[in-house]
């Protein structure tokens, strides 16, 4: 089997000597890979154990090092963290889950994920809760609801926990997410720096469309950051924008002139967000708004995918929620549309109103990201379910501008399919800076 370019990159690397220096140039030169390519192994290699950056010194290869746990979290912890209460099993509450499991499937299914360094977040479901208990897997039960006695004996029997917290399986997935997430913030963040292309291919303001079909040609790429003499970036260029126009027009005339552009601290995870939502293909990474290098999203898509694979890293319930929505094309209002799933069900098999809420705040956000370019901060949100959202429920959310001044917004979203309206709400959001 072929490998790929990453585990390449890592099996070079775990072939060193102890002691080599090891840097993106070197390793771009040696394995004729790019310098993102080179820099995200390099960056795995790190969480691994493989190598070491010592300040003033560099990166270099050191005696592997044992894994890190998952996260810290014992179960005594994930029971404060829940307001849960713990049934039975108080003697191995000290043990930590190296993974937490929903068990929003049939139970023929779930077997297969159940491992005994887990823990089985489960509602009123029975079969689920002795399957898991069964499998010698912890369970954390939802919604307040008590086992029934077989539950506790066999739980006794098998000397295993079980947590009961009073919140829905939404809620008390969110709780955790909130506090695994605050761990992972202590830990090292994959940043823009980390992936970004530092020999960036641009064009002067006082370049013309001859000179990008030039440099097109010579680089293969479409798009290019647009900078003054003194490198502030000014623009950003792309084939469509030179489509039609003369060769000798000024590349300034055609460009776009509000380019997308980030910070090299900016963390990956956020950039990525705003990138796949708004359909940005490239982005300029600026200090002082001066070009220092270009970050694609197809080199960010590549970097989440590679650290989702890695353990001390994670999901956030709102990626979670979102990653199965997408765009619907309406040309008044912002649109989206995806599935009501397992994940997203409270104990009563529809949507839960925190699911609901995240999904209508978030397509407010958007709507104002993409027709005003503004940031903007929920000050308030007014929600109204109509009626209960099952799950498979193939719905839409569309977000409506009402009213925008400089400081203030208010948006009105609904969420329906082609016969009913479940859900209507109102934002009211503080707008920031225009970019």
């Amino acid at each position: 089997m072929n490998k790929t370019k990453h585990q390449q990159i890592l099996n070079f690397i775990e072939n060193l000597d102890i002691g080599s220096k090891v840097s993106v140039r070197f390793i771009a030169k040696e394995l004729d890979v790019s310098e993102g390519t080179a820099y995200r192994a390099i960056k795995e290699a790190e969480s691994k154990g493989l190598v070491r950056s010592i300040p003033k010194v560099g990166t270099l290869r050191i005696e592997a090092v044992k894994e890190r746990q998952i996260e810290d979290l014992t179960l005594n912890e994930v029971a404060q963290i829940v307001e849960g209460i713990t049934i039975c099993g108080e003697n191995r509450l000290e043990e930590r889950p190296s993974k937490f499991i929903i068990a929003a499937m049939e139970t023929k299914d779930l077997e297969r994920f159940l491992e005994e360094d887990s823990l089985c977040i489960v509602g009123n479901r029975i079969d689920a809760q002795l399957l898991a208990l069964k499998n010698n897997v912890p369970i954390l039960i939802t919604g307040g609801l008590e086992p029934e006695q077989e539950v506790v004996d066999l739980a006794k029997q098998n000397n295993s926990v079980i947590i009961s917290s009073p919140y829905d399986t939404f809620v008390v997935t969110t709780m955790i997410n909130r506090a695994l997430f605050d761990r992972l913030i202590e830990k090292e963040l994959l940043l823009v720096e980390d992936i970004m292309i530092t020999d960036v291919k641009y064009l002067d303001e006082t370049a013309t469309v001859e000179d990008w079909y030039k440099l097109s040609h010579k680089t293969g790429h479409s798009r290019f950051p647009v900078v003054d003499k003194e490198m502030n970036v000014v623009g950003m260029v792309t084939a469509v924008d030179v489509a039609g126009a003369d060769q000798g027009v000024f590349i300034s005339k055609v460009m776009s002139k509000n380019p997308f552009t980030v910070g090299r601290d900016d963390s990956v995870t956020h950039v990525s967000r705003k990138m796949v939502w708004e359909g940005i293909e490239l982005a300029a990474v600026v200090e002082d708004n001066k070009l220092i290098g270009i970050v694609g999203l197809a080199d960010v898509l590549e970097a989440l995918q590679q650290i989702q694979k890695q353990p001390q890293y994670g999901e956030t319930v709102d990626n979670l929620v979102l990653s199965g929505f997408h765009y619907v094309d309406d040309p008044e209002n912002l649109t989206i549309k995806g599935e009501i799933t397992q994940f997203m069900a409270n104990e009563f098999g529809s949507a839960s109103s925190g699911v609901l809420v995240t999904l209508m705040n978030t397509a407010g956000y958007i709507a104002l990201r993409k027709k005003y370019r503004l940031d903007s901060i929920t000050e308030n949100f007014t929600f109204y379910q109509l009626h209960p959202v099952p799950v498979g429920t193939e719905i839409s959310i569309t977000a409506k501008l009402l009213l925008v001044t400089r400081k203030h917004c208010n948006i009105e979203i609904e969420v329906y399919n082609e016969q009913d309206i479940f859900v209507k709400g109102l934002m009211s959001a503080r707008m920031g800076d225009n970019k």
